[in-house]
């Protein structure tokens, strides 16, 4: 019973589930120093989040924005930004094995074994923001950032506040 218990305390301490993976691109001849002002291209997309938690992420993204000296304008505008938040499940597979067959002499890899295997559903979050060009119309910068989600909504405001500021952290590209 330990060395269940042991093996599933390590499996979910070296687990990579609740790693932040944060990502992004952008047009490397872009001068982003001409940027001042920006606009907001419509509403938040994702059918995933409840008003509250999109509301949230939009305030993150004009906060991470005005704290690189952006300013939000009606109409016009340098920038021209979108977002999407979308969650996925992904399954994760734990099998636990009592095996009795070790070793050699009598029952040596003939002994018999129990396993079983559990699954647990996973939902991961993937907030992208795009930053466009709004005078050539082209996308100069991309970050995606994903993370896994809580059934508390008060974790997730953290991971989604996180997962902004890891995107905003590399901008403006150096």
């Amino acid at each position: 019973m330990n060395r269940i218990v042991a093996t599933f305390v390590l499996v979910f301490a070296i687990s990579p589930v609740a790693a932040q993976k944060v990502r992004v691109d952008f047009d490397h001849s872009n001068d982003f120093s001409h940027y001042q002002t920006y606009r907001w291209a419509g509403p938040l997309t994702g059918d995933d989040l409840n008003q509250l938690m999109q509301e949230r992420v939009v305030g993150f993204i004009e906060e991470a924005l005005s704290a690189r000296r952006l300013k939000r304008v009606k109409t016009g505008g340098d920038l021209v930004i979108s977002a999407n938040v979308s969650v996925h499940r992904e399954d994760v597979f734990t099998t636990f094995s009592n095996s009795t067959g070790f070793g050699w002499g009598w029952d040596a890899g003939w002994g018999s074994a129990i396993s079983t295997t559990t699954v647990q559903p996973i939902f991961r979050g993937t907030v992208t923001v795009d930053l466009v060009d709004a005078r050539r119309n082209q996308l100069v910068f991309q970050g995606v950032s994903t993370s896994s989600l809580s059934s508390r909504p008060a974790r997730n405001t953290k991971r989604l506040a996180k997962s902004v500021n890891g995107i905003f952290e590399k901008y403006p590209p150096r």
